[in-house]
């Protein structure tokens, strides 16, 4: 007989279906014989024994024929249907694995894998595993991310050599890369670790759906899941027959699949039964397992995947439920009101009592939500309104009126003296009981508040259609804090809270046998479930990131939260890169324009190592220019379908935080053959125009070449040369007239209606040694920033128009919608009080002009926050496929260009690859690659390119806000001039020129009169008055409140007319005095 598979044959799934069809064993016994023989475990016939225990099933359908036709209906993404026919050839020669030295099997179900799959990937005690096919396959259509780690599971590391005509080390090398290119979960080791543990462990892939004895017909009225959960239980079954020795153990978490396979004679085991069974053999099984405790009337599974109802609501059909009924606490003891049944929902749905929205909770709060329904936003607060949603979750919302709105208001109270839990409120066992009359007081508030014409329609979740649960990071309570927060609690040695590092989470229980391992780190958890008994959710622990505090940890901690990919390259992505000591060679060059002789030089911020773009300019006979953008051409090195390429689709942009990047190609691209350095010889795709003096363009031209750049400045090296009369090089001669050029685009451009916003940006000085951040402080901008942006910005302008014009439906564009109206107008409500009269919006160029009039010549601040207040009011720019936008949206409104798109950083955005295929597609020089001539896939692939990009944008202010919170720790406290720039519900908005921050300054209830609707604030006690533009002193310091890195604005007193206001001139010293110190050190993306 051939080796056993587990040791040193090998496969991936593919081969392990193929190993699946060996031939029988010596002495012609066939399958069949081998199980009736073998049958039971005391060696004698087993046959009759397994048709008692109700196996007879197994043989009544068996399929006569070899062949059978799969048919199906399947919507493409175009919407349209298509049937689809699949051709399956029945096998009669499979033979087990057997599982050598084994006590049990584990045969998986699907809803184990989906819903277990840190325990089964993780846990010593599941060894000896049969992945059915059936399995597999079902995985793959409702989650890739298990299915991948699934896959991974079942791979061995050793390839059959002899098969493929390799060495043994080509072999090892080959599986290695092999598991490597799937995706592994951040912090669970490297691909070859995880083969090792995989081997001994033992998971093995069962072909059912191809052997004619495990295959499954569906039934009439039979749905898919019940004939999947059927098939499953066959190959148990059919275990059972052909092996002899260990149990044959199905596991499954699912009741009805548990209850039928135990009525047909199979051992079926819950993932914890399988844990208590195998304690005696490792003590410390199940740290990962999933709480999912099965739920007592709740709504039925067809809700994001709930357990089944068991007492579901029976609120007659049209019939609204009573208020009082949700407000009040469960007879059988449950802390929330039970969801409706799908039935229930579907008909509110149609008959319009109900409303569907994706649930997106407040800044800094877990209690506080909205959805959108329609043009309107229903408000969500309080747990019991919430009812177990979090954000991110599709929910389905029933308006309440006043009087459900006090009646949940009062339960609201109720839970929050039940719960000794910061975001529930303090324990009230210290505390006074509320009188009667003070009772029916607050009442009345409510009540007047809830009928108020100006507050929003309020609402309350009775459904969540779809879980938005993801991995979590954040840090356990410190026990004392636990104990010493009352009875209310139960917790026993190995239950622990766990706090997000999110505050729009609620906290999680998780049971671990490690907690003091667990505690002081930064931990990953997965939420398990969320019954309508307990307060918090449940979930388990999956990954230490480290301690808590440690710089790189928390950036660790940013980055995960954000959902930025941060695991090494593949073995797979790296076989696509050219070697470490590549140079242009004749098949390179070939067929590009030659500019090594051409003057072309690098500006970019300081330490810049990714460099993507040059620029030159040289004056030709006639007189004019000829100006060059000249950027790396990336997609020479990444073609399409490629590992490289599908890896940088995922990644999508280059993640900036203050003292690291994650790059979306890998470094040998990004910061070496890809980078446009000094004096070495690169490739790349150029813009080239013919200019007058006057920057009127003559021709433009775009062509692939390669350059050998002069030298690589920053922007303040690039700077002085300009500025120094007696520097008289051709370089510094080439960059003055570049620089003149571009302020006559600029002065266009912003005739034409381009707005010239602003915005804080915070740039940090760190210890060269330790990296921790000495100073916080405004970031500076340069001409030179401007002079590199106007040529990005041209280039960008003119790629766009040219591949728009050869693609029309298939171009990949930038567009910025018109600001927020309402926005606006509150603003020049503003300005009116600051004498700024005529304020005008109609358009981008009454805006901008609007803009360049509101100014107070002895006042910069101001000048600069209306600014950054237009800034506020604007929309977000997007990527979008032209053939799914109508062209009247093409434009961009802030930089007033009808046609835009990004072409100038291939090396850290994956918008300016496709930009670059579409324009080498566009001038001939290769054909349009296949991903880029499907709308529905240049849509999707937008879709994602924006939202990685907004999370990037993100985590690049998060990491800003934790430098920020490390230097006021390390400082103290600091007291600081602050500027007012908007009133608020929870107190005044504020910007501190000083550090270059902005923040929250809470202004109680109890000494403030907070008027948002006209933006004032009026202390209670005649202390003075507050609005926008006024200048206030705050005291600055670090808050580690629940482990959130906050820096917290707490107010000390209004800055009176008489005291003179720092002046700009003076602060911009102070900041140059500090600077002398420091190291500039912050990694900087340019922003075109």
């Amino acid at each position: 007989p051939p080796p056993h598979p587990h040791k040193g044959r090998a496969r991936s799934i593919r081969s392990g279906l193929r190993r699946a069809g060996r031939q029988a064993p010596p002495g012609g016994q066939q399958p069949g014989e081998r199980g009736r023989m073998g049958g039971g475990a005391d060696g004698t016939n087993g046959g009759e024994e397994l048709e008692e225990l109700g196996e007879a099933d197994i043989a009544e359908d068996v399929p006569s024929g070899s062949r059978r036709l799969n048919v199906w209906l399947r919507r493409t993404r175009q919407n349209k249907i298509r049937k689809v026919v699949r051709e399956v050839y029945m096998r009669d020669d499979i033979v087990p694995d057997t599982f050598d030295g084994a006590d049990h099997i584990l045969v998986l179900d699907t809803n184990i894998v989906l819903h277990q799959i840190d325990f089964i990937a993780e846990d010593e005690c599941v060894n000896h595993v049969v992945v059915p096919y059936t399995v597999l396959q079902e995985v793959r259509h409702r989650n890739m991310g298990i299915y991948a780690r699934l896959r991974a599971l079942c791979r061995i590391e050793v390839l059959d050599a002899s098969a493929a005509g390799l060495t043994a080390a080509q072999a090892r090398k080959e599986a290695e890369a092999e598991a490597e290119a799937v995706p592994i979960v951040r912090g669970r080791g490297t691909a070859n670790d995880m083969a090792n543990a995989r081997n001994a462990r033992h998971f093995y892939v069962f072909p059912n759906e191809f052997f004619r004895e495990t295959y499954v017909e569906r039934l009439p009225d039979e749905t898919q899941n019940d004939r999947n959960d059927r098939a499953i239980r066959r190959v148990a079954h059919w275990y059972r027959r052909h092996i002899v020795g260990p149990e044959v153990l199905l596991l499954t978490d699912d009741r009805a699949c548990r209850a039928r396979a135990r009525a047909d004679g199979l051992q079926a085991l819950t993932a914890r039964e399988l844990v208590e069974r195998m304690r005696a053999q490792f003590p410390d099984c199940g740290e990962k397992l999933a709480l999912r405790e099965e739920e007592e009337g709740e709504a039925d599974d067809s809700l994001a995947g709930a357990s089944p109802s068991a007492a579901a609501s029976k609120t007659p059909r049209g019939e609204k439920r009573k208020a009082g009924d949700q407000a009040q606490r469960g007879a059988d003891g449950s802390v929330y009101p039970a969801h409706l049944k799908a039935s229930e929902v579907e008909a509110g749905l149609k008959e319009g009592r109900l409303f569907q929205g994706t649930l997106r909770m407040n800044m800094n709060t877990c209690l506080h939500g909205t959805i959108a329904c329609g043009e309107e936003e229903v408000e969500i607060s309080g747990r019991l309104a919430l009812n177990r949603a979090v954000d991110g979750d599709v929910v389905v919302v029933e308006r309440i009126d006043g009087e459900g709105e006090v009646v949940d208001s009062q339960a609201e109270k109720r839970l929050r003296r039940e719960v000794a839990d910061g975001d529930f409120g303090a324990a009230t066992g210290d505390k006074a009981v509320p009188s009667v009359t003070e009772l029916l007081h607050q009442s009345a508030v409510e009540l007047a508040k809830a009928f108020s014409r100006d507050s929003k329609p309020k609402g309350r979740v009775v459904g969540i259609l779809k879980r938005n649960w993801r991995e979590y990071c954040g840090t356990l309570k410190p026990l004392q804090a636990e104990r010493s927060e009352g009875a209310a609690a139960s917790f026993d040695k190995t239950e622990r809270m766990f706090i997000p590092a999110d505050p729009r989470l609620p906290n999680i229980m998780i049971r671990t046998a490690h907690s003091a391992n667990l505690d002081a780190k930064r931990i990953v958890v997965v939420l398990d479930s969320w019954d309508r008994f307990s307060h918090y959710p449940k979930g388990h622990w999956t990954q230490i990131l480290g301690d808590v505090g440690d710089r790189t940890v928390e950036s660790k901690v940013i980055l995960h939260e954000h959902g930025v990919i941060t695991r090494d390259f593949s073995e797979a992505i790296l076989r696509c890169l050219p070697p470490a000591d590549w140079t242009p060679g004749p098949e390179d060059i070939e067929g590009r324009e030659d500019f090594r002789k051409w003057l072309v030089c690098s500006v970019d911020p300081p330490g810049c190592k990714d460099i993507d773009d040059a620029v030159s300019c040289e004056r030709l006979p006639n007189g004019n220019f000829r100006v060059g953008v000249h950027i790396a051409d990336v997609t020479h090195f990444v073609h399409p379908g490629t590992a490289i390429d599908k890896e940088a689709a995922e990644r999508c942009t280059t993640v900036y935080l203050v003292e690291r990047r994650t790059d979306m190609l890998p470094g040998l691209l990004t910061t070496d053959i890809c980078s446009l350095r000094g004096g070495v010889e690169r490739l790349t795709f150029s813009v080239v125009w013919e200019m007058k003096p006057n920057a009127e363009i003559v021709s433009t031209r775009f062509c692939k070449a390669i350059i050998k750049s002069a030298a690589a400045l920053s922007y303040a090296e690039a700077q002085a040369r300009i500025d120094d009369p007696a520097d008289r090089s051709k370089l510094t001669a080439s960059l003055r007239e570049l620089n003149r050029i571009a302020k006559i685009i600029r002065a266009e451009r912003t005739r034409k209606g381009a707005l010239e916003l602003a915005s804080q940006e915070v740039k940090f000085e760190l210890d060269s040694e330790t990296q921790d951040p000495t100073d916080v402080a405004e970031y500076t901008l340069r001409e030179t920033n401007k002079m590199i942006e106007e040529f990005m910005l041209l280039a960008n302008q003119a790629v766009a128009t040219k591949i728009l014009d050869h693609f029309p439906l298939f171009g990949v564009l930038r567009r910025h919608p018109p600001p927020k109206d309402e926005a606006l107008k509150t603003m020049k409500k503003l300005l009116a009080r600051h004498g700024i009269s005529n304020f005008k919006f109609g358009s981008n160029k009454e805006l901008s002009n609007s803009l360049n009039l509101a100014v107070k010549p002895k006042d910069p601040y101001f000048n600069q926050l209306v600014r950054m207040m237009a800034t506020r009011c604007m929309n977000q720019a997007v990527y979008f496929c032209t053939g799914e936008v109508q062209p009247a949206l093409y434009s961009h409104y802030g930089l007033a260009m009808e046609r835009y798109t990004h072409f100038t950083s291939p090396i850290r955005r994956y918008a300016d690859v496709l930009v670059h295929r579409l324009l080498a597609a566009s001038i001939g020089i290769t054909a349009l690659p296949e991903q880029l001539q499907s709308k529905p896939v240049i849509n999707e692939q937008c879709d994602k390119i924006n939202v990685k990009h907004r999370m990037a944008q993100w985590a690049g202010r998060a990491s800003a806000d934790l430098h920020t919170f490390m230097y006021f720790n390390s400082k103290g406290k600091q007291s600081a001039e602050a500027v007012v720039t908007r009133v608020r519900r929870s107190g005044v908005q504020v910007v501190v020129p000083r550090y270059g921050i902005e923040g929250v300054v809470p202004m109680p209830e109890a000494d403030w009169d907070v008027n948002e609707e006209e933006q004032t604030v009026t202390s209670r006690e005649g202390g003075g008055r507050i609005e926008i533009f006024r200048r206030i002193v705050v005291l600055i310091e670090a808050d580690n409140t629940d482990f959130r890195n906050r820096t917290r604005l707490t107010f000390e007193r209004i800055l009176s007319e008489a005291e003179r206001a720092e002046a700009f001139e003076e602060a911009q010293a102070k900041l140059k005095e500090v600077q002398k110190e420091m190291f500039p050190d912050r990694l900087v993306p340019e922003a075109n």
